[in-house]
């Protein structure tokens, strides 16, 4: 072969390298949109939403639009099964199933398939001494074959089948930590929409009143028994009860858009709230609350696993000190002969036999990763003692918060009976001369303000009460939030027989 041959197959040989490697390269800069093309994209990801949000599409675009009664337990259940952060969190058990598969990887055989062409550039042949040639090598060369290994041992078949088992246990802690979260949030908006329906009848009830009291005060003018002042005072009051009121539908109207967003319903839903807020009674001690938040809080077992899966990861770190033995055996089929590389014909050869690996040295590396895995252990240790000591000081601020909102809540239910008292007996004083409008005013607002505090005490109780059960980790296990967790002892009635003395 002249050398002007040799030199076009190496510049084509050169040509074909350079344009694989611009392929490949724009290839890969193809599929990375820059800054000004990922802009473009959110761009037109922002008009489709507004899109959608303009028209009112299907029902998982839009949510289902709900009318009619809606019971907590109802938007609870809707809000579990549509509430995309929980979704996202129930992935992770598909994410556990397939680390497991592929944990089992280095437990079980494995069976691998080559295979090949090769084009040399000459073939090769060689001189006899009676002065024929023989062909020593070929130019086209032909290979396949399988190869199938069974791991015996290594430092990471346990570790990594145990690291598996307790990630899955970990996503499921944290799918029912997930779940709590929705119910808390859940039932803090019911709630919340229940608190502001009472607040804004509350102001209706006091504008329809303040109406009344103007038109009366209107009929005591024309009749020479009220002041042009009195009339005046009774439009002031009837115009700031009308912007109260207007407040409270905005308040109202938002809690419940809130509520919608969570349930996954439709903004234009119209919706009865038949569920009351509960004043719910708890007979609880700190000892007990706290005895049951650490056993049963799901954050505090996904700590707990935690700590365990890095444990495993310590003990992967150290199984690189360990060797490796596997047993194999492959199965070959080349042209020319494996066995004669002067044969132009296919043929077989197989090869079995045990395989031990084992690093001695590999400059500090593995020392290394097991310094940082027992750094990382540390870390999540600390992560869950220091889980564990906010929980205490949590668990304790709640009960004592829980006694001091139903304490109030009790005292705000009797000032509601009595400012009602109050302005019953200034309306029949006003009646019989003997109070003046001023005074009823005064009442009819100290009423307003009572109901308000009221039924803000109550949804204070009940918002104290669900922050206690979430911190107790009971929020998911109770199907009803209403019904105590802890309930008061019964007192003993006459034919309550004492219990005997210890």
């Amino acid at each position: 072969m002249n050398d002007t041959s040799m030199e076009t197959k190496r510049l084509r040989a050169r040509t074909a390298a350079a344009t694989c490697l611009a392929a490949a390269l724009l290839a890969g800069c193809a599929g990375v949109p820059d800054a000004r093309q990922m802009g473009q994209i959110r761009e037109d990801a922002a008009e489709a939403r507004l899109a959608a949000l303009e028209t009112r599409g299907t029902p998982g675009e839009r949510g289902e639009c709900l009318s009619g009664p809606l019971s907590l337990a109802e938007a609870l259940e809707k809000g579990l099964a549509m509430n995309l952060s929980l979704q996202r969190e129930t992935l992770e058990r598909e994410i556990a199933a397939g680390k497991i598969q592929s944990a089992m990887q280095n437990a079980l055989p494995s069976l691998s398939a080559t295979g090949g062409y090769t084009r040399l550039d000459d073939e090769l042949w060689r001189e006899n001494d009676d002065g024929t040639r023989t062909r020593g090598r070929f130019a086209d060369r032909y290979a396949a074959g399988l190869r199938i290994a069974q791991p015996l041992f290594n430092g990471h078949i346990a570790a990594a089948i145990r690291a598996a088992r307790l990630y899955r246990e970990w996503a499921e802690a944290r799918i029912r930590d997930a779940e709590e979260a929705v119910r808390c949030d859940v039932v803090a908006a019911y709630c919340r929409a229940v608190l502001h329906g009472h607040l804004l009848q509350v102001q209706v009830s006091a504008l329809e009143t303040a109406q009344r009291q103007l038109d009366d005060a209107l009929v005591r003018r024309r009749e020479g028994m009220a002041s042009h002042y009195d009339v005046l005072r009774a439009t002031v009051e009837v115009s700031n009860f009308k912007a109260q009121v207007l407040q409270a539908q905005n308040e109202r109207d938002l809690s419940f858009t809130e509520l919608f967003r969570l349930i996954g319903a439709s903004p234009e839903s119209r919706v009865e709230l038949t569920d009351p807020l509960p004043l719910v009674k708890e007979t609880i001690s700190f000892p007990d609350a706290l005895r049951t938040a650490l056993a049963r809080r799901a954050d505090l077992a996904v700590a707990e696993y935690a700590v365990r899966l890095q444990r495993e990861a310590v003990r992967n770190a150290v199984g690189d000190y360990f060797p490796a033995v596997e047993i194999f055996a492959t199965e070959s089929w080349g042209n020319p002969d494996p066995h004669d590389a002067s044969r132009d014909e296919w043929d077989d050869e197989w090869t079995a036999g045990l395989q031990f690996s084992w690093t001695l040295f590999d400059g500090f590396g593995r020392r290394g990763a097991v310094h940082q895995q027992q750094a990382a252990l540390r870390q999540q240790e600390l992560a869950l003692q220091d889980a564990e000591e906010s929980v205490v000081s949590t668990i304790r601020q709640l009960v004592l918060s829980l006694q001091t909102a139903e304490e109030f809540a009790e005292s705000q239910s009797r000032n509601l009976e009595t400012a009602r008292e109050a302005l019953r007996l200034v309306e029949v004083g006003l009646r019989e001369g003997q109070n003046t409008q001023v005074e009823v005013m005064d009442a009819r607002r100290a009423l307003t303000t009572a109901s308000a505090n009221y039924y803000q005490s109550i949804y204070d109780h009940a918002m104290v009460r669900v922050s206690l059960l979430r911190a107790m980790g009971t929020l998911a296990e109770s199907p009803d939030p209403s019904v105590p967790v802890f309930p008061a002892a019964p007192e003993p009635g006459p034919d309550t027989e004492p219990e005997p003395a210890p």
